[in-house]
């Protein structure tokens, strides 16, 4: 395993048992469906991820602009500008969490901007998940990604981000 997916675990690790179990849920949903809702040409979809309490199902709903709401896309961004709507979004859920490439950045001004500057739009290198639990434990994920091109470029998570979440679930912590 890489270093970073080193960290990962012993960050997962570090978490109480009920965070990690729900963390755990929240990540797996995410390795199974962003490699289905990433596009070239909008990288990874900005998703929300919610667990109610009492249920074991995550709702995933693909941000519709309600993240424009609380972060300023003219300036500049980092994890800490999506904290104010992803507290929101925990409201009286169990956890929520944000889900996004790491290259938002370069597609903010859609497709045809970068193009007129001479640039393509950069390909996300890593997919970030911010997750919030109700007991006010708040993470910022980072998984690498990779690509792979038989007739159109697909994108994948490498096998060690599933030896973690496998080895987070059976570690004790």
């Amino acid at each position: 395993m890489t270093a970073q997916c080193e960290a990962i675990l012993a960050e997962l690790n570090a978490l109480p048992a009920q965070v990690r179990a729900d963390y755990l849920r929240i990540l797996e949903t995410v390795v199974r469906i962003v490699p289905k809702t990433w596009s070239r040409r909008r990288g990874v979809r900005l998703q929300w991820l919610t667990l109610r309490h009492g249920d074991d199902d995550v709702l995933v709903q693909v941000d519709s602009g309600e993240l424009s709401q609380y972060v300023d896309w003219d300036g500049p961004r980092s994890a800490r500008s999506f904290s104010g709507a992803l507290r929101v979004k925990l409201g009286t859920n169990q956890c929520a969490a944000l889900v996004y490439g790491n290259a938002v950045d370069s597609r903010t001004w859609g497709w045809f901007l970068p193009l007129l500057v001479g640039q393509l739009p950069r390909l996300d290198t890593a997919v970030m998940v911010d997750v919030e639990h109700h007991t006010g434990a708040r993470s910022t994920l980072s998984f690498p990604v990779t690509y792979r091109r038989l007739f159109v470029r697909r994108l994948r998570f490498p096998e060690d981000v599933r030896a973690i979440l496998q080895r987070a679930k059976t570690d004790d912590g």
